[in-house]
């Protein structure tokens, strides 16, 4: 509680260990401090090839599910500190199984919302999505139960604890819940989120080793971009027809240049904005004209294009056409 009072750097290890049920395991890391504005946050993918100079290369997942049980974590902690270079010190790890994760979701979602979010919680487990999907859907489940967070939903959560519908593994005491209560409900930040950059190659999952430590910098630093200037390419990852053209008229007229536009061979369930320069606060423009989309910061080497835009089924745009065609 000092240390969060004081604004120190809080990293915790977030890990959603559903091994048992059926092998899938998840996991993030997190950085929270009172005295900044943002909570950052970053996915890290367990299906990546860790490879070695003098051993064999290993998938992660495979490497994780061999540990035993109660020292998965610690294996997943000291992976995810040699991915950052063993720059991050790694405070606090939490655990849970899926069925107090989604006994949380139950604490905090309103009556009207709970469905839409246990539904939010399958498709993060769904093995057979795309990746970016399940981490949109993971995003809204976190951002909710952020923006949800208040005292009877505390109440409710404490009485789960209490009850043993939600098991936690964790160095994080129980007890200092109750005095860091104050300070989260008081807080007003915006969650940033960002992923370890991949590549396909050989047939498998490769860190994206020449943009890797650009989220590293993002995970330790406050910098980012502040140009005005952005060069925006929008797809439409649907079957709906003509959805890229309507966005692309609709981020033109707010001043945006869109130099590319097309279909996607991948379909996405949420419109997924992947900010490839680290320019949050112009990127979420693009957000607030589309009226959906999240953001994850994703660095790559695109020399033509600033944020990448795939519309997803849940973007909705009508314009003259729509209309003439109802008529």
């Amino acid at each position: 509680v000092k240390d969060f009072k004081d604004g120190k750097n809080i990293n915790i290890l977030f890990v959603l260990d559903d091994v048992e049920n059926n092998g899938n395991i998840k996991f993030l890391v997190a950085k929270y401090n009172s005295l900044n504005e943002y909570i950052k946050v970053v996915f890290i993918d367990e299906n990546v090839t860790i490879l070695y100079k003098t051993k064999k290369a290993r998938i992660l997942k495979d490497m994780i599910l061999e540990v035993e049980p109660e020292k998965r974590t610690e294996f997943i902690e000291s992976e995810t500190k040699k991915l950052f270079d063993d720059k991050l010190n790694i405070d606090y790890s939490v655990t849970l199984n899926k069925e107090s994760f989604k006994n949380i979701i139950k604490v905090f979602s309103k009556k009207e919302d709970l469905n839409d979010n246990l539904k939010l919680f399958d498709i993060c487990l769904q093995a057979d999505n795309e990746r970016d999907t399940n981490m949109v859907a993971f995003i809204k489940i976190a951002n909710y139960i952020y923006n949800n967070f208040n005292r009877f939903s505390f109440i409710k959560l404490v009485k789960n604890f209490h009850s043993g519908n939600i098991s936690v593994k964790s160095n994080f005491e129980f007890k200092d819940l109750f005095l860091l209560y104050s300070y989260f409900l008081n807080e007003d930040k915006t969650i940033k989120y960002a992923d370890i950059p991949t590549l396909s190659r050989r047939k498998r999952i490769e860190i994206d080793e020449n943009n890797r430590t650009k989220v590293i910098d993002f995970y330790d630093n406050d910098k980012f971009v502040n140009d005005n200037y952005l060069r925006v390419e929008v797809l439409n990852a649907t079957n709906k027809t003509r959805l890229a053209i309507k966005a692309v008229d609709k981020i033109r007229e707010n001043d945006f240049d869109v130099v590319d536009w097309g279909s996607s061979s991948k379909k996405y369930e949420f419109t997924t904005i992947f900010d490839l320069v680290n320019n949050y606060e112009k990127i979420k423009e693009i957000k607030d004209v589309l009226n959906c989309g999240e953001i994850i910061f994703r660095p790559k080497e695109r020399p033509l294009t600033d944020v990448s835009v795939f519309l997803g089924q849940d973007c909705n745009i009508y314009d003259k056409l729509d209309r003439e065609s109802d008529d």
